[in-house]
């Protein structure tokens, strides 16, 4: 019906958000730990064909094998998700809520009303459309850059204990603490 489709199609929302919030967190832990990993593994390493960038459609490298399996991984759980979000939506009829599985492992929500599941979920959703945003400026800094995100923004990607100012403060903050004179 026409009053069922805007709420039928929000259900896709959630799980783009989703997904993207993944990609978002992927992408540059991609960058930084695919050099180490492949050393470890003695593994080719997969984004040295791209100059260290992350395999995308703008970079390149998505031909590898390893990583077109990857991708025809994901799509088939993308695909039994939607499948069973379909089976959710029929079981459960108007109690639907879009986006809603029931996977809570940490009982988040745990006998929350319907009220407090909708403002969790539109955080959520806001969280995704960010996302969204960050993975689109991923791929065009990229593009444009020809570098990997992780060097061209290194501030968010370098830890608190890599700047010499950190370490200074730690090692007067807790130096009595080695029991040094």
């Amino acid at each position: 019906s026409k009053a069922s489709a805007p709420r039928d199609s929000r259900g896709g929302e959630p799980r783009h958000g989703r997904l993207a919030m993944l990609a978002a967190l992927a992408w540059p832990v991609q960058e930084l730990l695919s050099p180490s990993l492949s050393r470890a593994l003695r593994e080719p390493m997969l984004v040295a064909e791209t100059g260290g960038r992350s395999p995308s459609v703008l970079n390149g490298g998505l031909e590898q094998t390893p990583v077109l399996a990857t991708v025809g991984i994901f799509a088939a759980l993308i695909a039994a998700v939607d499948i069973y979000s379909l089976k959710l939506k029929d079981e459960r009829g108007e109690n639907w809520l879009p986006g809603d599985f029931g996977f809570d492992p940490l009982n988040i929500l745990g006998g929350a009303p319907l009220a407090a599941k909708r403002d969790m979920q539109e955080k959520e959703l806001n969280n995704g459309r960010l996302a969204m945003v960050a993975v689109t400026i991923f791929v065009i800094e990229e593009a444009i850059f020809k570098a990997p995100v992780v060097q061209l923004t290194p501030a968010f990607f370098t830890p608190l204990y890599a700047y010499p100012a950190v370490q200074e403060f730690f090692n007067g903050a807790f130096s009595v603490a080695s029991f040094r004179t």
